[in-house]
C-alpha cells in the first residue's frame, strides 16, 4: 500500500494497481459450528417452498378447468392469471439455487 497526500486533509491511505494481486479471500464455512444447521433450514423451506408452489399450481389449474366447465368468465380470468404467476415463482424456485451459484462464482473485479 501507499501513502496518497491529500492537500485537503493532509495524508490518506490509498491502493496502487499491484496492490490488489496480493489480497487473498476466500470463505471459511467452517468458522461458525452452526452453519450446517442453517443451511439444512434453508434447505428445508426451499423444498417446502417448492412443495407449496406446485401444489398451488395444480389448485389453481383446477380451478382454471372448473371455472371453463361452469362457465364463469370472471372465474376463468382470474384462475388464468394465477396459474401463470404460480408457474413463473415455481420456475424461479427452482432455479434459485443455479441463480445463486451463478452470481456467487461471478469474479467482481
Amino acid at each position: 500500500m501507499s501513502i496518497h497526500p491529500n492537500n485537503a486533509t493532509g495524508l490518506i491511505l490509498a491502493l496502487e494497481d499491484g496492490d490488489l494481486s496480493s489480497f487473498s479471500v476466500a470463505p471459511n464455512y467452517d468458522f461458525f459450528p452452526f452453519l450446517d444447521l442453517v443451511r439444512n433450514i434453508v434447505g428445508g423451506l426451499w423444498a417446502v417452498g417448492l412443495y407449496a408452489a406446485v401444489g398451488a399450481w395444480i389448485v389453481s389449474a383446477v380451478a382454471w378447468i372448473i371455472s371453463k366447465a361452469i362457465g364463469n368468465s370472471a372465474m376463468q380470468q382470474y384462475s388464468g392469471i394465477v396459474f401463470v404467476w404460480i408457474a413463473l415463482g415455481t420456475m424461479l424456485l427452482g432455479s434459485a439455487m443455479a441463480i445463486v451459484k451463478f452470481f456467487a462464482t461471478q469474479a467482481l473485479f
